[in-house]
């Protein structure tokens, strides 16, 4: 099997496209077509159905894809790992992480380490918890940043932050001028939450149910602006992230409804599959998020709050 031909069918499967291909790999889209037909030719196998400009992989064409992604990804691997030899933090740098931790935490933290190692670049995906582990497991990432510890065989975890669950309503909800409310008050709430397998909702979920609370879920999403949003209109009490409340907070179109009885800690994890190449990118993605302790953008300083019972 001729690799510069697998590369090239990686390309086409990868894009769907003989055309986004070509561009690619600076080929003309005749050169392109002819290197996947003497792939084919050469295994007596069709890998490629194709009508007009779409292309779809044939059953023969996704096995043979698994193995070019693990061939692609094994020379990424070989290039940074030649890279280290050198002494020189490169490559690129596949990471998974949460919503919360992509919106509010993971920009500044690439930003200075893109200043300290320019040579290294990115590729960000955005999920929750649930699909980072999941994209871990299968090697699509080198790094993924979830809210609980999967607690793997196959997985190393690293503690790096804290965050707190805070509940907040719009101006006009019956709350929005208490001082506390007690978890027992949610019950027969309408309450507005994130979506099932995000680790928001699954420690909410937890707590409510030690606490013998069953909610009354009016909405559920992975959009965090949506539920700002209807929570700031008075739909129901909303519970979120408090740095991603903290604008709204301060500009008053949330009110912050602190609960008494209870604190709502979740805290992020590092994780990273044991079979992945550790190169020198990663260790200085490492490094930078223990030293930077992945502080949210342009966030004022939090207030130490005194810690109470967990519930």
């Amino acid at each position: 099997m001729n690799l510069h031909q697998l590369r090239v069918f990686y390309e086409v499967a990868s894009a769907r496209s003989f055309t986004s291909a070509a561009a690619k790999l600076n080929l003309t889209q005749p050169a392109t077509t002819w290197q996947v037909k003497r792939l084919e030719e050469a295994c007596g196998l069709k890998f490629l159905d194709r009508a007009g400009k779409r292309v779809a992989l044939t059953e023969e064409g996704k096995v043979l894809f698994d193995f070019a992604v693990r061939i692609h990804r094994l020379v990424q691997e070989t290039e940074e790992a030649l890279a280290d030899l050198r002494g020189l933090p490169l490559g690129t740098l596949r990471i998974d992480a949460t919503y919360i931790v992509g919106d509010y935490y993971l920009p500044g933290l690439l930003e200075a380490l893109h200043r300290r190692h320019p040579g290294i670049s990115f590729q960000i995906g955005i999920g929750n918890s649930s699909q980072v582990i999941e994209n871990t497991l299968a090697q699509k990432n080198d790094i993924g940043i979830c809210a609980y510890d999967p607690t793997h065989p196959k997985l190393e975890a690293r503690r790096i932050l804290t965050d707190l669950l805070v509940a907040v309503v719009g101006p006009t909800h019956a709350f929005a001028r208490r001082r506390t409310i007690a978890l027992r008050e949610l019950e027969g709430q309408p309450l507005i939450l994130r979506e099932q397998g995000s680790s928001p909702r699954r420690t909410i979920d937890e707590i409510l149910r030690r606490h013998g609370i069953n909610p009354t879920v009016i909405m559920e999403s992975a959009s965090t602006p949506i539920i700002k949003r209807f929570a700031a209109n008075g739909v129901g009490l909303a519970i979120l992230s408090q740095q991603v409340v903290a604008k709204e907070i301060q500009d008053g179109s949330l009110r912050l409804v602190p609960f008494r009885d209870a604190e709502i800690a979740y805290h992020f994890y590092l994780i990273r599959h044991k079979d992945r190449w550790v190169s020198r990118a990663l260790n200085a993605f490492v490094e930078m998020a223990r030293s930077f302790q992945l502080r949210p953008d342009a966030a004022q300083p939090r207030r130490r709050q005194r810690r109470r019972g967990r519930g």
